[in-house]
């Protein structure tokens, strides 16, 4: 049967069957948005639970209607989420474990010798973990597939972010986010998730970050900010100021774009958002998005002629409801509609 065959035959208003992403009856090579989840939380410092979000969101992608006022023919392009590498999931809770022990020898400032042997070996297979996202991404694109990848913690987008600069050269991040992101090295992590925008832009891997919905972030990071022409973050005070004195929420967003060239690689940390929306998220700021401020915001800058070339949504943690996994699973659904 074709893919035009399954369109026409697909029952949009029964419920979702099979074991694909939203319930979609479509094949793998016959899906344009390709979803590699990446579960892996090894170097979090505070809440964990992320590396459990690509299978949390992938169940609740049931419960979403297909139905979107802009896009009503967005599900014809095809979702498919690649299966959860097991090897990679049996290492992060084993290494997380070992991360842990870390982290307290560190912040209790006990660091051995055999501590930081622990740490080399965190870092060697962090590095590990993202050649393989890396080649992973890099093997979707080559398809001519659009990939959201789906975390983990922030720090899986570095493999994705080095895939598109190979295939796009040249775009800037578009960061929602209520942390910079900027700490090298965090903890004596190389590839912490505190450090995912350091290690990006270190690489030379975007030539721009906006970072959207900024809250919770050090003097070291605002400095960085304040010194990097490239950088620009639009904070949550700044943001909420100049509405609160009366600008809209349009206008901000033209300042927003302003700032993006032709190319965008979108990275959604889920705590930019009020944690309404993510109460079990790893760091959960007061203050972030709403969803309709987001989905503006996206659909303004297509409006402008600019392309979201790819996109990954990171730090959802289903916790003990299904809750944050709902919203992912929608936040999932909308944004590959806006792929180009």
């Amino acid at each position: 049967m074709s893919k035009q065959d399954k369109i026409a035959g697909f029952d949009l208003n029964a419920p979702a069957s099979g074991d694909q992403l939203f319930g979609l009856p479509f094949e793998k090579d016959e899906c344009e948005i390709h979803v590699l989840p990446a579960p892996w939380e090894v170097t979090v410092s505070y809440g964990a639970g992320t590396a459990e979000g690509p299978a949390a969101i992938s169940e609740a992608s049931s419960q979403v209607d297909m139905y979107d006022e802009r896009y009503p023919n967005g599900w014809q392009r095809g979702i498919w989420m690649h299966e959860i590498n097991a090897t990679w999931a049996t290492k992060n809770e084993s290494l997380r474990a070992q991360a842990a022990a870390y982290i307290s020898a560190y912040e209790g400032d006990d660091l051995s010798d055999e501590t930081q042997d622990q740490l080399a070996h965190i870092n060697d297979a962090c590095s590990n973990f993202h050649q393989w996202v890396h080649q992973s991404s890099r093997e979707i694109l080559a398809q001519d597939k659009r990939l959201i990848l789906l975390g983990g913690d922030h720090s899986t987008s570095l493999g994705a972010l080095r895939a598109h600069k190979e295939k796009y050269s040249d775009f800037g991040i578009l960061q929602i986010d209520a942390h910079a992101d900027l700490r090298p090295a965090y903890e004596g992590f190389t590839y912490s998730h505190a450090s995912i925008m350091w290690n990006a832009l270190q690489e030379e891997l975007a030539s721009q970050l906006t970072i959207v919905g900024l809250r919770d972030y050090c003097h070291q990071e605002a400095e960085y900010i304040a010194q990097h022409s490239n950088v620009t973050a639009f904070t949550e005070h700044g943001m909420r100021k100049v509405m609160f004195d009366g600008q809209t929420w349009s206008r901000v967003v033209r300042n927003i774009i302003d700032t993006l060239p032709e190319q965008i690689y979108l990275s959604v940390d889920i705590d930019g958002f009020d944690p309404s929306l993510c109460p079990n998220t790893g760091t959960p700021v007061p203050g972030g998005l709403s969803i309709a401020e987001f989905l503006y915001l996206l659909d303004a800058i297509l409006a402008t002629g600019r392309k979201i070339i790819g996109a990954d949504i990171v730090e959802v943690a289903p916790g003990n409801d299904e809750w944050d996994a709902n919203v992912g699973a929608r936040l999932l659904y909308a944004i590959s509609h806006r792929l180009a």
